[in-house]
């Protein structure tokens, strides 16, 4: 028999080199593509890890995400959120191993990824672009949970303080033209009172002589007198000076806490982050929906005592103040201007009451013979009679009671006679509000108020207010909103060490085809 050489076996040799390096390259490199995968994710997962450690208190009573990046320190640091993303993702990183020494040879991991440095990039607080991101949320928490019905409301009442906005333009304009011509009164009255007490005289020779009547200068005393006592302005003047809050509260326990408000996000320089977030939500139905929210999550003066460092909280997104009482009287104050619009529109529009005030004015100031005098008292009449009205509206409203925003003839409570005693009349209120009467309640004034603000001021001081009652009621001290996270951008860098690379490494001689990847990541509340 014939022997061969085997010379195509050592070529097959030869070539399996080459094709065993080929088939270990190929593996490696759908391995790297699933490692750089896994990178990806565990970034994801230790963002995701980061950012569900969010404030629960801040969840549960404001439903609003962010987390407090301070950890109880004095400012936000990127060093501790790096640190708690770094120790998550090494968390991460040991799952597959440590299963894998649990089952030996049941479970193989192909990654054996590391990662060699987590930098956080920027990052957004829920304070920035001033509260826009807070009104975001709101916004988004309110548009899941209101009811559609609820929408409908709110739009009437945007339309409604539209309507108030028109009555007060209109009020304000009657009472500037009324002051101008009020000023004026006393030099008309001296004009008149002149006119009517003294003669001229001529003697033989031609020169005429001013001479005062004395028995015209006792009747036009008299009379001006007699005027005096119908005339209601000394004792309005006296109303409109007094305590405000001791005529329209009665008998009503007032709150006395205040704050020192120096420490509040409104009042202090606040951290920013560099980070730009989408803002989708924005308008005149979303406004609306953020005002409700305040409405919802901030207290007011009628729901009595608490333990929050100031329990007018409503009164407060208005007036400002660090004193309960102050917001309170800012608010009243808004409150009666607000109807005194209203008030002062009805009585321009009513034939009846306008001929009412025009006959006290007359028994006031008729003497003169003026008509001007007479018109001019008659519009100072109808306002304050507007203002003793808006008084007793608003004692209604505290008391309990609901005022229909614009009246009827029937709905109309102070009659002209009554500003002379207004503040004894007053007192009557409260058996009006306890017999209770159509209308708006005193939460759906608020309401109105709240639609004639700016959002801005609103997002300021809710903000404030967020942090107050954190601070005091739920036990955070170090609370600010400025430290809450609510978005941010990392780096991580990773080794990706070669296993089935390390064949054709030694087989060509490649050395070690160990790779690093840069991986990108951001989270952010939506």
């Amino acid at each position: 028999m014939r022997r061969q050489h085997a010379v195509i076996t050592v070529f097959f040799c030869l070539l399996s080199v080459i094709f065993l390096a080929f088939g270990f390259a190929v593996v490696e490199a759908v391995r790297m593509s699933g490692a750089r995968a896994q990178c990806a994710n565990m970034t994801s997962l230790g963002l995701w890890s980061v950012f569900s450690e969010y404030d629960n208190i801040l969840l549960e009573d404001y439903g609003l995400f962010a987390v407090d990046a301070a950890y109880g320190g004095e400012k936000v640091s990127g060093e501790q959120l790096a640190a708690k993303l770094s120790s998550y993702v090494k968390e991460n990183e040991k799952v597959t191993s440590e299963v894998s020494a649990k089952l030996p040879g049941l479970l193989l991991d192909p990654w054996k990824v590391s990662a060699n440095q987590v930098q956080v990039g920027q990052y957004a607080l829920l304070t920035d672009r001033g509260g826009e991101y807070y009104y975001q949320q709101a916004v988004e928490y309110m548009a899941k949970t209101a009811w559609a019905d609820a929408l409908g409301q709110l739009q009437d009442a945007y339309r409604d303080a539209e309507g108030i906005r028109q009555a007060e333009s209109e009020f304000e304009n009657g009472r500037k033209t009324s002051a101008n011509n009020t000023s004026s009164m006393g030099g008309e009255i001296e004009a008149a009172k002149h006119e009517l007490t003294t003669y001229t005289e001529v003697d033989e020779e031609g020169n005429v002589t001013l001479k005062t009547d004395q028995a015209a200068v006792e009747r036009v005393n008299r009379a001006q007198e007699e005027g005096k006592k119908h005339d209601p302005t000394a004792s309005m003047d006296e109303l409109k000076n007094g305590d405000l809050l001791s005529l329209v509260c009665g008998n009503i326990k007032l709150s006395r806490k205040k704050i020192d408000g120096s420490d509040l996000l409104s009042k202090r320089r606040a951290d920013r982050g560099l980070l730009s977030l989408d803002a989708p939500r924005g308008g005149m139905l979303d406004d609306l929906l953020f005002r409700e929210y305040l409405m919802d999550h901030f207290r007011n003066f009628k729901d009595g005592p608490g333990d929050e460092a100031l329990l007018y909280q409503a009164e407060y997104l208005i007036g400002g103040k660090y004193v309960d009482q102050e917001n309170l009287k800012k608010t009243v104050r808004s409150l009666i201007y607000l109807r005194e619009g209203a008030n002062y529109a009805f009585l321009l529009a009513n034939p009846a009451r306008h001929q009412e005030a025009e006959g006290l004015a007359g028994m006031i100031i008729g003497w003169t013979g003026s008509v001007f005098l007479v018109e001019t008292l008659k519009h100072a009449l109808l306002l304050q009679w507007a203002y003793a009205e808006s008084l007793y509206d608003v004692r209604i409203m505290l008391h309990d009671g609901r005022i229909p925003l614009h009246k009827t003839d029937l709905e109309w409570r102070v009659p002209l006679s009554a500003l002379m005693k207004m503040k004894t009349y007053l007192r009557t209120a409260d058996g009006v509000a306890e017999g209770g009467t159509t209308g708006l309640q005193y939460e759906d004034y608020l309401r109105l108020l709240l639609n004639l603000m700016g959002i801005s001021k609103l997002k300021s001081r809710s903000l404030d207010l967020i942090e107050l009652n954190l601070r005091t009621v739920c036990g955070c001290p170090s609370f600010r909103a400025d430290h809450c996270v609510i978005g941010m951008t990392v780096k991580t860098d990773w080794n990706i060490p070669s296993i089935f690379g390390k064949v054709p490494g030694a087989l060509l001689g490649a050395g070690d085809l160990s790779s690093g990847i840069h991986i990108d990541g951001g989270f952010a509340y939506r």
